[in-house]
């Protein structure tokens, strides 16, 4: 193919050598696609700034042997503030992971590119919880294996009924009569499938509108975390990652423990090396940052 143009966005970055990163891109016109970024871990280097995780720019790419070369690019977006914030860092990071780890190669899915660059967009805006459900579910639609959520999955009874299952194997919901299909099918409440419902149509731009009780939140989180993990048949590693914030968040409320709370994140940072070692250096240095600020006010 010689060289080639795309318009693509970050999804990972790992150390190749010294002074080169391997880049997986994921592009509008030729799906995932993974490339060196030769001396960009020098501090000179006019790459640097465009290969960074998330970054929506334009590239130029040469097609190698084995491996495609990055030989310019130019960002349009570098969305710092999902960078510089660790729950949204997460968020974004969970995100990218489901593309990286469901989409193969050089395999164009224009639909599923627009939706996760919206939603890098919509991050900096809305909740991130409930935004990651609604990628989850519009995610799996793009794909083909949409959840069934109207009818039974096993014997095509019409919901809903008064109690209902979701089964992560079979796809779907299940009435009270065929819950013996799959003895680990998870418990859904009405609340739950409704809600379900709303974000396989809903308009991601009102997804601020959607009230949820955190019974609900917590019941979708699951399913729809079993339903993806399923597919993958790996368990994603920003999903600990997204744990552990959720643990300091819970366990750090307040002002006067914001000093404490950034070195918790800070060492988060640090134990997200394995799934992106650049980016969780860049979000530990910014929370270090942080924390000695915080700290010299006090």
């Amino acid at each position: 193919m010689g060289i080639y143009k795309a318009e693509a966005i970050v999804l990972r970055s790992r150390k190749l050598n010294e002074a080169d990163n391997l880049i997986t891109l994921f592009s509008r016109e030729h799906g995932k696609i993974h490339a060196v970024a030769k001396g960009v871990r020098k501090p000179k280097s006019r790459k640097r700034g465009g290969v960074q995780l998330f970054t929506h720019g334009k590239f130029l790419l040469y097609a190698g042997k084995s491996l495609d070369h990055i030989t310019q690019c130019e960002s349009k977006n570098s969305f710092a503030k999902l960078v510089g914030d660790l729950e949204l860092f997460a968020h974004a990071s969970y995100l990218a992971e489901i593309v990286d780890g469901l989409l193969a190669e050089n395999e164009p899915q224009e639909e599923v590119y627009l939706l996760l660059l919206t939603s890098l967009h919509l991050l900096e805006h809305h909740n991130p919880e409930l935004l990651a459900r609604a990628f989850e579910v519009r995610l799996a639609n793009l794909l083909g294996y949409s959840p069934q959520l109207t009818e039974c999955v096993h014997c095509g009874k019409t919901m809903p009924v008064k109690q209902i299952k979701f089964s992560a194997a079979l796809g779907g919901v299940l009435c009270p009569a065929c819950w013996g299909q799959d003895s680990f099918a998870s418990r859904c409440s009405l609340g739950t499938l409704g809600a379900l419902q709303q974000l396989q149509r809903m308009d991601l731009r009102r997804l601020g509108v959607l009230k949820l009780t955190p019974e609900i939140r917590r019941e979708m989180e699951k399913i729809l975390r079993l339903f993806l993990s399923y597919r993958l048949e790996k368990r994603l590693k920003a999903l600990d990652f997204l744990q552990m914030i959720s643990e300091a968040r819970d366990g750090y409320t307040t002002g006067s423990l914001a000093a404490t709370k950034d070195d918790v994140f800070l060492e988060q940072g640090k134990e997200a090396k394995s799934w992106n070692e650049d980016a969780a250096n860049e979000v530990a240095e910014r929370q270090d940052t942080l924390g000695r600020n915080v700290t010299a006010e006090n």
